[in-house]
């Protein structure tokens, strides 16, 4: 029989996500001759074109959507956005951001407006939305002239795989790593719902689907609901049970079911773990209504048994076996119950006389086959009700049958062979033909009784107004609901009736926001509906039909049929009988004003929700919850963030109190938050005198809250003391691992530095008990952590320690590689979720080590060798430079010219340092336009980072920058300004500098001094002398060789000759001095002061010579002082300056100090403040000058070079006389 059955099932499975030629396609860019590729992270790139490649097959799966076939999800973009980035998410058919459509039979656009699909860059560059559609922009079906349009959707079933026994669908998503919710989601989205398993058959044929895989994939199994146990999503009866051994596991927050690959074996999972996923369409014409259709015709009973839906139903008290009680109920023409819908559930624990101490046998049971439910009548299975953890199924080897029990009345497997008490079922003895009388004589005609009270079900239809007046007439009210026993007499009422809604008497008429019975008894009651109550206001009616008896808020206005209660004719109300006051709460408990039941604040340690609501009910309670009255005194009391009970653990559902409370207000905050909107379960916490939403896993302080008089349990033990173990040297020890969080925020590369200093390395965090632990330390001293995951430019990601990557955590878009060089990961502190990031942003870090670890000093390593560069590339600090685009044609956009760089195998440059600096302006001073660097605020605006990760150490910004513009050159001029940085628009057309590591298979040649012991720089040799003299006779010396003290007349020279002063380790003399025309410093080769580089607070003498320090500053001395200098061979005629006239400036007044400077026959007095126009004149004419004019340009540059000095962005005319 098995082999027929494997045989069976092999010829019927069919192969899922094969590519189809005549189906996918590869879009092709013409201009670049590359297709487009998705990669694992979500981002989309550019690459060569391979049709073996099933990441670059793509599928149109609806009029307008773009799936890719290799990770099964769909084409979109974060927001419509200019430079946008493109991504992958799962398929939305009413998302506007995956919407596409073909222009112009080449371009593809985002449908309703003009954003165009562009590659950024060359090969391997991402994908971006832009306004503007370029040559770039023409896409093409590969090895097609088609449109990519030409290959329109069909509505097929390409990605489904049919059982033909069933005619059920199903999609295996084993590419796609999903959370539950957002599983579910895609489910939904594609008119399906998360596999659900109810048969042996459908649990074979799905095995055998997948097990050649390795994999686990969501499946429908949830155990949301705080008082039920596990059940399929879509109302399907859970009767099956696969469990893996060891499963389900106790862990409260493993509420989510999975199946594993290798054997199909289901396991229980935290919902948030991202995995596969399994969808499945049911064959709909197998769903077949269960109610006969004379199921509501009046019938007869035998006496003692009660009538409903065409059945008798008894319930017998006298205790027998399970097979006993069957053979009981057979005897009697009947079979022990099978429940097929709620309606008949609500009837049997609502009019049987059902009681919660009851332990009543039901028809449910396994004795066929093990673990596998079946109803003892041989009725189909269609309905489920398990409490919590149940069905157990603790002993394999003996067979189970099902009682019902408890306040719920839900199910739980028994053991066979205890008597117990039982329900019959059977058919009726006939039809009536008509409803009979009412047997209570203390209500009325048409009036049905339960409990002390009558219930009328309206034939017409009213307001809510209209409604109970109507009621009221009649002595009544519209009814209320008080316990989960009258919710189900009044859902057996209603449940099969024709009409949608029944109006019950709750609404928020009184006041918005908190709903109220009309006849003012308190709310102990809720049974909402999905979703409800949220923002709606309004009137409150039950359902029928498949949501027979939940509520919904329905505009007060329309009509609906309705249901009145008034207390039964002998009922009176009598007094409350007068009770003892409960006892105070214990010490430290808040007392609450409305309710009894006493609160405290748990603030020392954080919890996730279940963790904090576990940790609650282990000392003999539950998680705080309020009413409208006393909520506001609560959120007074703790104002620190804490969770509270209320949660809600599906999107599409309403918020609940774990311990049952009603929820019956409405909270503005919780409905605006973005937690809402996002999928998977979110709980409430206290936040700024009001409650806000995190995600349960999220950690917070937590209240509790028990009822007065209760006894205080033991507070149970919790991991979280891990936490705070530490050991000697600060780090934390946890699990054999040791960890240093750290105080201080630095780049990657630094952060590196110091846990391998210390014997570790940034953190690898290889499983989610790994990752909560890390996050929760993190949450309790810091921001955002660096952890050891790195990016590469690949979009591949990987622990810098070699450690595969078994675990991620990453945020939604994330990673998102923006501007291409985010390429470090960060964990963020408030929800513990990774986003890339580039590695030169200062942020906190995670060391870990293991504990075996020498926590000495480590052993110095042997350095790497320096290596050398290739042909055309400069060496400087173990790195290989080129200069690019010094030819028109060759220039490129600051992208272009970074992709340019990385296709080289490196990047644009970076500038650590000042020696950088002066090395790359040694080398500009032959370029002729600015070229672009690696430094950049595309990301984050006003935050400047290298694009290769490195930490920005250094600056050089010019006067007034940095200003608007995003990426950064270096300034090519003369004069002060020269080789400082701008930024400015990333689009304009410059020369680039790529860097990249010099290589260790090449030689490395130190630079020496040359044989005549000159080094030529510009049109100059230069000459350094070793030997310390003074000013004078390092002059006199210099013109022993034909040359004279260095003269610097621009940063070029400065920076070359700083270079080699680095070297040798010294000051020098420079040939600046103001001994020979007194107090002015001039070159000594007579050559004006166009160029300054003076030290902070210099010049500090009047009369001095002039020396360049170690960090190439000028610095004034005494000329008597001994240095090294530098002598200067200057080829060819200086420039021509027009003359000095003969004269002499006036000394500078004793109430002004400011020396009047010569130029040809004028002397100005410059003055660096800000003043009025007719002020400054006032004070040049006080002075015997006026404010200046300029005559020729060698007036305007001897004014703009001597101001520089001041470093002031305007000057005005300055004072000058003749």
């Amino acid at each position: 029989m098995s082999s027929l059955w494997l045989l069976n099932l092999l010829l019927l499975i069919q192969p899922a996500f094969q590519v189809s030629d005549s189906d996918s396609f590869l879009i092709y860019n013409e201009n670049l001759k590359l297709c487009i590729q998705s990669q694992k992270s979500g981002s989309i790139i550019v690459d060569n074109c391979d049709e073996d490649n099933e990441w670059q097959h793509f599928k149109w799966v609806s009029d307008d959507q773009v799936l890719n076939m290799g990770v099964k999800l769909c084409l979109a973009v974060p927001s419509k956005s200019n430079l946008v980035a493109l991504t992958l998410s799962p398929c939305n058919e009413t998302s506007e951001l995956q919407k596409w459509e073909c222009r112009n039979e080449s371009l593809l656009a985002l449908e309703q407006g003009d954003l165009f699909l562009n590659p950024e860059g060359g090969q391997k560059s991402r994908l971006i939305l832009s306004k503007v559609a370029t040559s770039k922009s023409t896409w093409k079906i590969y090895g097609t002239k088609d449109s990519l349009c030409s290959k329109a959707y069909e509505d097929d079933e390409f990605f489904w795989t049919k059982n033909h026994w069933t005619g059920n669908l199903y999609q295996i998503n084993s590419r796609s790593a999903l959370t539950w919710y957002q599983a579910r989601k895609s489910c939904r989205q594609q008119n399906a719902e998360l596999l659900s398993i109810t048969s042996l058959h459908e649990q074979a044929y799905l095995t055998g689907l997948i097990n050649s895989m390795t994999a686990a994939y969501w499946i429908g199994l949830i155990s949301f609901d705080a008082e039920s146990g596990w059940q399929w999503v879509g109302d399907r009866p859970f009767r099956y049970l696969n469990w893996a051994p060891g499963s389900p596991s106790p862990e409260t927050e493993k509420l989510c079911g999975s199946m594993l690959s290798n054997n199909g074996n289901w396991e229980n999972d935290k919902c948030h773990q991202k995995l596969g996923y399994i969808c499945k369409k049911e064959n709909s014409s197998l769903d077949v209504s269960f109610i006969p259709s004379d199921g509501l015709k009046p019938i007869k009973c035998p006496d003692g048994w009660a009538a409903f839906a065409g059945h008798c139903y008894c319930l017998k008290r006298d205790l027998k076996t399970w097979k006993n009680a069957l053979w009981s109920c057979r005897e009697e023409d009947g079979d022990l119950i099978s429940i097929h819908s709620i309606e008949e559930y609500s009837f049997v624990i609502s009019q049987l006389g059902y009681q919660s101490t009851d332990l009543l046998w039901i028809g449910l049971n396994d004795q066929k086959i093990p673990k596998y439910y079946e109803w003892s009548d041989g009725s189909t299975v269609r309905l489920t009700k398990w409490q919590k953890g149940k069905p157990a199924h603790i002993n394999d080897e003996q067979s189970a049958c099902v009682i019902m029990n408890g306040e719920s009345g839900y199910w739980a497997d028994y053991f066979c062979e205890e008597e117990l008490g039982f329900i019959c079922k059977r058919e009726p003895l006939g039809f009536l033909p008509e409803e009979p009388e009412n047997a209570d004589p203390n209500c009325k005609k048409g009036w049905k009784r339960h409990g002390s009270y009558c219930y009328l079900i309206s034939q017409t239809s009213a307001t809510f107004s209209e409604a109970n007046t109507f009621c009221e007439t009649n002595k009544g009210s519209l009814a209320s609901v008080e316990n989960r026993y009258e919710q189900a007499f009044l859902t057996s009422l209603i449940g099969l009736r024709s009409e949608k809604y029944f109006w019950i008497g709750l609404s928020d008429v009184q006041q918005q926001g908190t709903f109220k019975w009309i006849n003012r008894d308190n709310v102990l009651f809720t049974d909402w509906n999905s979703g409800m109550p949220g923002e709606q206001s309004g009137c409150v009616a039950m359902r029928t039909g498949t949501a027979a008896g939940l509520w919904d808020v329905v505009n007060c206005k329309e009509k609906a049929a309705f249901i009145c209660k008034k207390w039964a004719e002998t009922m009176t109300t009598t007094p409350a009988p007068s009770t003892i006051p409960p006892p105070p709460c214990p010490e430290g408990w808040l007392q609450s004003p409305y309710r009894s039941v006493c609160f405290k604040a748990y603030t020392s340690n954080m919890l996730t929700w279940f963790e904090a609501r576990d940790f609650c009910r282990a000392i003999g309670g539950d998680l705080a919850s309020a009413n409208s009255e006393e909520k506001f005194g609560l959120y007074h009391q703790f104002r620190r963030n804490c969770w509270v009970g209320l949660i809600k653990l599906e999107p599409d559902k309403g918020f609940t109190w774990s311990d049952g409370f009603p929820q019956v207000d409405y909270e503005p905050y919780l409905y605006s938050s973005r937690h809402v909107r996002d999928e998977g379960c979110v709980a409430a916490y206290i936040r700024f005198m009001g409650l806000a939403l995190s995600s349960c896993e999220n950690v917070f302080c937590w209240i509790c809250q028990i009822k007065r008089g209760a006894q205080l349990k033991p507070e149970p033990r919790s991991d979280i003391e891990y936490l705070f173990r530490r050991i000697e040297d600060g780090w934390i020890e946890y699990k054999g691992k040791e960890y240093y969080f750290s105080n201080e925020q630095t780049s990657l590369e630094r952060a590196r530095e110091f846990c391998k200093k210390h014997g570790g390395d940034l953190t690898v965090i290889e499983s989610r008990s790994e990752w909560q632990f890390v996050w929760r330390y993190s949450k309790c001293y810091g921001s955002a952590y660096y952890i050891g995951l790195i990016l590469g430019l690949d979009r591949k990601f990987s622990w810098l320690d070699g450690t595969p990557v078994t675990f991620a955590m990453w945020a939604p878009n994330e990673p998102n590689f923006s501007n291409d060089e985010e390429t470090c990961v960060y964990m963020n502190r408030d929800s513990g979720l990774w986003y890339d990031i580039n590695c030169g942003t200062k942020n906190r870090f995670i060391c870990e080590r293991h504990n075996s670890s020498v926590r000495s000093t480590p052993a110095p390593t042997t350095p790497a060798p320096v290596g050398g560069c290739a042909d055309g590339w400069l060496f400087f600090d173990k790195k290989c430079f080129q200069f690019f685009g010094l030819n028109e044609e060759e220039r490129k956009n600051w992208s272009d010219a970074r992709t340019a760089c990385r296709n080289l195998g490196g990047n644009l440059a970076t500038i650590p340092n000042k020696a950088t600096q002066a090395f790359f302006m040694v080398h500009l001073e032959s370029a002729s336009i600015d070229p672009w660097i690696g430094l950049n605020d595309i990301i984050r605006e006003e935050s400047f980072l290298w694009t290769d990760g490195s930490e920005v150490y250094y600056t050089n910004w010019a006067s007034g920058f940095p200003s608007y513009g995003d990426c950064v050159f270096i300034i090519k001029r003369t004069g002060n300004s020269g080789g400082k940085w701008r930024d400015g628009p990333c689009s304009a057309r410059k020369s680039y500098i790529c860097q990249r590591n010099s290589d260790p298979a090449l030689p490395y040649f130190e630079t020496t001094i040359p044989a005549s012991g000159y080094f030529h720089f510009g049109n100059s040799s230069y000459f350094f002398i070793g030997n310390k003299m003074t000013w004078e006779d390092a002059r006199k010396k210099c013109n022993s060789e034909q040359s004279e003290l260095a003269s610097i007349w621009n940063p070029y020279i400065e920076s070359f000759l700083w270079l080699k002063v680095l070297k040798y380790g010294e000051p020098v003399w420079i040939g600046l001095t103001s001994n020979t025309n007194g107090e002015q410093y001039t070159w000594i080769n007579n050559r004006r002061l166009m160029y300054t580089n003076w030290a902070p607070e210099e010049p500090k003498h009047k009369i001095a010579c002039v020396f360049m320090d170690l960090e190439g500053h000028w610095k004034t001395g005494t000329c008597n002082e001994t240095y090294l200098f530098i002598c200067e061979q200057h080829h060819g005629a200086f420039p021509t300056e027009a003359p000095q006239l003969p004269g002499k400036c006036p000394p500078p007044p004793e109430d002004d100090g400011r020396a009047w400077v010569p130029f040809r026959a004028h002397c100005y007095k410059f003055y660096p403040a800000w003043e009025p126009w007719w002020q400054t004149a006032f004070r040049c004419s006080y002075f015997g000058g006026t404010l200046a004019s300029i005559e020729d340009l060698a007036e305007l540059d001897f004014l703009l070079e001597y101001t520089r000095q001041f470093n002031k962005e305007n000057f005005g005319l300055d004072c000058s006389k003749i």
